[in-house]
């Protein structure tokens, strides 16, 4: 009986004999935070088993760095510490972030320590991209940012402007602490050739910790005047003249005249413009007999007077063999 009792005693002892990983405080509130400050808490971390304890890694999640100040290997009874450096640039309001710690407790092999924070800005705009969609070329659109003050000072700004965009105006309006900047968009000052596009507003202010924001502004033109289709392609052999019909409709049903239709190659024209105004034109886009074997990817730029839609593009591909 004794050597039987004994062998069921060694696997006995041998399961108890583990490490156990245990954390005084697994979870920190940072509380509020500035942008440009970095926080660093510094979690402590015991070996409460009876054997050596192992961290083997650290495993943070975006936004913050870790490392274990002191020991690795813990044994029992003996505590480290992990450090964790959040920095808040680019996060703002409620922020939450964790850090997975991997050891050999066989019984709890990670644990997770987790800290969270209010990330606040000197300034906070209400947006940093804002959308104009649907803009009529002869109807200007204003669109405003809100600028919060996160400080309880006024916002002040010194300077609001989009560089290299004549057709985006910006003015500015206080409002207690706070600022408005009010961005136009004046769709007459904008090239005949665009419809769409992404500009940048850079407000400047006397705040050296918020010194530039940057505002992103994307916006559409309305299409008044629309082709169909508005691509015209032939895979065909060269050799033969190819012709195919396109529409150009104004969709309000307005009466506007065709003024010019340029090509980027010439074996490329159109026929049916210039005839007197109308809603609706139908035209014929050739391309030539002479025309060799090839590939062709071309533009055909029809001109019109209506003001909301000077320009209409045709995209034009062929496949010649």
């Amino acid at each position: 009986m004794r050597p039987f009792l004994l062998s069921l005693m060694v696997p006995a002892l041998c399961l108890a004999q583990a490490p156990s990983i245990s954390v005084d405080q697994p979870h920190f509130d940072f509380g509020k935070l500035y942008g440009d400050a970095k926080a660093v808490h510094r979690f402590k971390v015991s070996n409460k088993g009876n054997a050596a304890l192992n961290i083997s890694r650290l495993n943070p999640s975006c936004g913050c760095t870790s490392t274990v100040i002191g020991q690795w290997t813990l044994n029992p009874g003996q505590s480290t510490e992990v450090e964790a450096t959040f920095n808040p640039v680019g996060f703002r309001g409620p922020v939450h972030k964790s850090i997975q710690v991997v050891s050999n407790d066989p019984a709890n092999p990670t644990v997770d320590l987790t800290f969270e924070a209010e990330v606040l800005r000197e300034i906070m705009p209400s947006s940093e991209a804002v959308f104009l969609q649907d803009v009529q070329r002869t109807s200007p659109r204003k669109v405003s940012v809100r600028l919060v003050s996160g400080n309880g000072k006024p916002v002040h700004v010194t300077d609001a402007r989009s560089p290299g965009a004549p057709y985006l105006s910006c003015s500015v309006r206080p409002e207690g602490n706070d600022a408005w900047v009010d961005i136009l968009l004046e769709g007459t000052k904008i090239p005949a050739s665009r419809q769409s596009g992404t500009d940048a507003v850079v407000v400047k202010t006397d705040n050296p910790r918020a010194a530039v924001i940057n505002v992103t502004v994307q916006w559409e033109l309305r299409a008044s005047v629309v082709a169909e289709p508005g691509r015209v392609a032939w895979v065909e052999p060269a050799g033969k003249e190819q012709r195919s019909k396109v529409v150009l409709k104004q969709v309000d049903g307005k009466p506007f005249r065709i003024l010019s239709a340029r090509t980027t190659n010439p074996v490329l024209r159109v026929e049916g413009g210039g005839k007197g105004a109308s809603s609706r034109h139908d035209l014929q886009v050739v391309l030539s007999a002479n025309a060799k074997a090839g590939m062709y990817s071309e533009k055909i730029l029809v001109t019109t007077d209506s003001p909301d839609q000077p320009e209409v593009e045709i995209r034009v591909a062929a496949s010649l063999r």
